[in-house]
């Protein structure tokens, strides 16, 4: 079910696929997706550079399994 499709008067069967407000709203979870997506890509990144030092420092040693 579209979300569109309770609450505008102007829905029918197929509009989706030529409503403005509908590309509107795609384009935005889109974009949402991407920031979101970049967002944790960074936040791994860092992560991984984190370990990476420690791990070089001697600090690191895995993860403790049973403890």
């Amino acid at each position: 079910m579209l979300p569109c499709q309770k609450t505008c008067p102007h829905y029918c069967e197929g509009c989706h696929k030529t409503c403005t407000a509908w590309r509107t709203l795609q384009q935005r979870q889109q974009e949402d997706r991407q920031r979101k997506k970049e967002y944790l890509r960074r936040a791994n990144e860092a992560c991984r550079q984190m370990l990476h030092i420690y791990w070089q420092a001697g600090g690191y040693m895995g993860p403790q399994m049973g403890h």
